[in-house]
């Protein structure tokens, strides 16, 4: 009875060997792997998240969507998970634009003000820190020597997660 006990168990287990082997086999005439695609990405819990102004403004569409008041340029941003980058669109004036001024808050810091160059449709593509960010842009006009630039308003304030 033990013999046939042993015998028993013996077949398990060989034949729960081979058909790991057969599962767990990938190189024994398997295809080459496929590049990735966007459905792997999701799969692998990468995302995009969309900034949005809590205090209102005009969405004029877009992919991302993008806000804007009266007479102030638009402003759109995303967030990407997988290469943890934001990017920030920002436009609307071509004539006698010389620069965008644009103000941001990064996670846990104050506001922040860089000049950006000038163009109808623009992007500024950055590393993302964990948290959250704020946005305005608004467009402007540097004078000749020694005057000061014009500006526009700033566009309505954009909030960005990036968690």
């Amino acid at each position: 009875m033990a013999a046939l006990m042993l015998r028993r168990t013996a077949t398990v287990l060989s034949s729960c060997a081979v058909a790991a082997g057969i599962v767990m086999a990938p190189e024994a005439g398997a295809a080459p792997a496929a590049a990735p695609t966007v459905t792997d990405a999701v799969a692998q819990g990468c995302y995009t998240r969309d900034g949005y102004p809590p205090d209102g403004g005009r969405n004029i569409g877009g992919n991302p969507p993008k806000y804007k008041w009266d007479h102030t340029p638009y402003v759109g941003a995303r967030y990407a998970s997988c290469g943890r980058t934001v990017r920030l669109y920002y436009g609307g004036y071509t004539n006698n634009t010389t620069h965008y001024n644009v103000r941001y808050a990064p996670p846990g810091g104050g506001w922040q003000q860089t000049e950006l160059r000038a163009g109808a449709h623009m992007m500024w593509k950055f590393p993302a820190a964990y948290g959250d960010y704020n946005f305005s842009v608004q467009a402007c006009n540097r004078g000749g020597a020694f005057q000061s630039s014009r500006c526009t308003n700033w566009s309505p304030q954009l909030y960005l997660n990036t968690r």
